[in-house]
């Protein structure tokens, strides 16, 4: 036979020692007063800890998002910067290498050429001539307001390609004339 359990005599037993504890004025025997108030020194000394860590876990949080967000701007940054090295048209890149050679005739190719980008970027846009003449005349001054460079450009362009050689042509001439195609292609975000 299995022995039995006598759980009857158990709990005397635990009755028994829960009573013969010295008692505490308020009636609570003075074992349980000592195990409450280590609970709650023990649970005050808990809290204090996990609010401190609460603490530090959000200071941490907050550095290591304003890290992140620091990364990311820098990244931003360095890719919006490359960008800006990389030319949108590197035949604009061309033309402005022409433009500040010292010979005159790098000059004029400059011109011409840029005169050319021109014409090819009015036809892109859909204006209408079989000339960049024609295109401009046919262009409307509310949505191309850089209409007037683009004509005092491309007079200068028929001057250099009408005369030639002939044509006195200046580096200050050169450098206003690029300008105004510069404005141009700028306003229709080509370069």
């Amino acid at each position: 036979m299995y022995p039995s359990l006598n759980v009857e005599y158990i709990l005397y037993r635990i009755y028994e020692m829960l009573t013969s504890l010295p008692v505490s004025p308020s009636g609570v025997p003075g074992f349980l007063l000592l195990v409450i108030e280590t609970v709650a020194i023990l649970g005050t000394m808990a809290a204090i800890v996990l609010i401190i860590m609460t603490v530090y876990v959000r200071i941490r949080l907050v550095q290591v998002e304003h890290h992140g967000f620091h990364v990311r701007e820098e990244a931003e940054h360095a890719q919006h910067h490359q960008e800006a090295q990389v030319a949108k048209n590197p035949r604009w890149e061309m033309i402005q290498g022409l433009a500040s050679s010292p010979n005159d005739s790098d000059w004029r190719r400059a011109i011409l050429e840029a005169d050319i980008m021109l014409a090819a970027l009015l036809t892109e846009r859909g204006y209408a001539g079989d000339t960049l003449g024609e295109q401009l005349k046919g262009a409307n001054p509310q949505q191309f307001t850089t209409i007037n460079l683009a004509w005092e450009a491309h007079r200068m362009r028929n001057a250099i390609a009408h005369l030639g050689e002939a044509f006195p042509l200046t580096a200050r001439d050169v450098n206003n004339t690029i300008n105004q195609y510069q404005r141009v292609f700028e306003e229709f975000d080509y370069i």
